[in-house]
């Protein structure tokens, strides 16, 4: 079982752990998705690029990338056999699952592992320490939002409040 989560920055009394502040999405195209990709990952290659997260990723973190999705993409063509055929015959005639399961699974773990640290879903993303820029929206802003949207007194929640 993992370990609990990292302390906010200013609460830490150590500071080895790095804090990598504010990140915001990537600029520019997504990088090309290898070409023998099929569409499951092709498109959860495309939505990596798209995610804020990717912001961290520099360009030595390219083959990690390449790697996940390569593997993605053999755990989903592996797993669409194994499910066709989900039971074999054993070599003394006994049902059995069949191996390709074992095989996915394996490559499943290697996926987990490369998700962890290109900082796919959000435990990954909070054990990275990855503050999502697009997510800091202060109370004051909503605040600016809704006083520029020209709201009545009468909707505005804060009348309620005497604010």
């Amino acid at each position: 079982m993992p370990g609990p989560l990292p302390k906010p920055a200013e609460e830490r009394q150590r500071r080895n752990a790095r804090d990598l502040g504010a990140v915001v999405a990537p600029t520019g195209d997504v990088p090309a998705a290898p070409s023998e990709l099929g569409a499951e990952a092709v498109a959860a290659w495309s939505d990596y690029w798209g995610d804020v997260v990717a912001g961290v990723v520099r360009p030595a973190d390219t083959s990690l990338a390449v790697r996940w999705a390569r593997n993605l993409d053999r755990y989903h063509r592996i797993l669409e056999l194994a499910d066709a055929e989900p039971v074999t015959i054993g070599s003394t005639g006994q049902p059995k699952a069949n191996p390709l399961y074992d095989l996915a699974y394996k490559i499943e773990a290697s996926v987990r592992a490369d998700e962890a640290q290109l900082g796919i879903g959000p435990l990954a993303r909070l054990r990275l320490g990855v503050k999502l820029a697009e997510a800091q929206t202060s109370l004051a802003d909503l605040a600016a939002d809704i006083d520029a949207e020209g709201v009545s007194a009468d909707d505005d929640p804060r009348s309620l409040l005497g604010l």
